[in-house]
């Protein structure tokens, strides 16, 4: 990989995503695929960013006793997720490199336009059971599609009102049952060889990096001016990636 102005970015991106991760719990498949997709083509991205999100998943999950409670709750919505990413992957593998550009341009869009608009559903506790496993499909399936399910099961995880430890370690199991299926996804379509195995072990050692000061300084962020900022960024990389799906 040539070492220019894009490959710089693309190195900045990952350290940013990575230190997004660390102090939220979620957000880096959704900053970090869009601009490494910039640099290599979608799929190739997608699947040398699966094994770093499972170690940082698993990071997350282990900074607290074993996650029991967790996947007793969501359990259906586990089930559901796992079949939605082997769908998912399928369209990955059939769909032109236009049309997942343009795919996941308009999901990084739509997480910045909900943003904007301050979108916070509440499900009372009664709908829980029922849309589990409606969310775990659509997480499932766009995780697989685009690796940008991040908003949607985020912003679901919210409308539940989980406190903020609870949050980040709910997340963080499900996306890491999520990854280790697209991991097997990816491999029973033959995405991931061995070029793909040297990609993701160069790009894990630097993403751990920017992990590890996301979660040292978790507490001391100014979420507000984060949010804002990030939500530049996401919108510019949106903008770039429906340009070039359309173009």
């Amino acid at each position: 990989m040539p070492l220019d102005t894009t490959t710089i970015a693309v190195g900045a991106a990952l350290l940013l995503a990575a230190f997004v991760k660390g102090t939220t719990g979620f957000g880096f498949p959704l900053i970090a695929t869009p601009m490494v997709a910039l640099l290599l083509d979608i799929r190739t991205a997608i699947t040398i960013l699966i094994i770093p999100n499972i170690l940082m998943d698993v990071a997350q999950i282990f900074r607290g006793s074993f996650p029991a409670a967790i996947l007793r709750r969501f359990k259906w919505l586990l089930i559901l997720t796992v079949l939605g990413v082997f769908l998912g992957t399928k369209v990955l593998v059939m769909l032109p490199i236009w049309a997942l550009n343009l795919s996941l341009g308009i999901m990084v869009l739509a997480f910045v336009i909900s943003n904007f608009f301050h979108f916070e559903p509440e499900i009372p506790p009664r709908l829980e059971r029922v849309s589990l496993p409606v969310i775990g499909l659509t997480v499932g399936f766009l995780n697989g599609m685009t690796n940008a399910a991040g908003p949607v099961l985020a912003s679901y995880l919210y409308s539940l009102k989980l406190p903020k430890t609870e949050f980040v370690r709910s997340i963080s199991t499900i996306f890491m049952i999520t990854k280790i299926s697209q991991l097997a996804a990816v491999s029973t379509w033959n995405l991931f060889t061995f070029e793909t195995l040297r990609l993701s072990a160069a790009v894990t050692v630097f993403v751990l990096l920017g992990f590890y000061f996301g979660l040292k300084t978790q507490e001391r962020v100014n979420q507000k001016t984060f949010n804002r900022g990030l939500l530049v960024i996401l919108f510019a990389i949106g903008v770039m990636l429906v340009a070039r799906g359309l173009r």
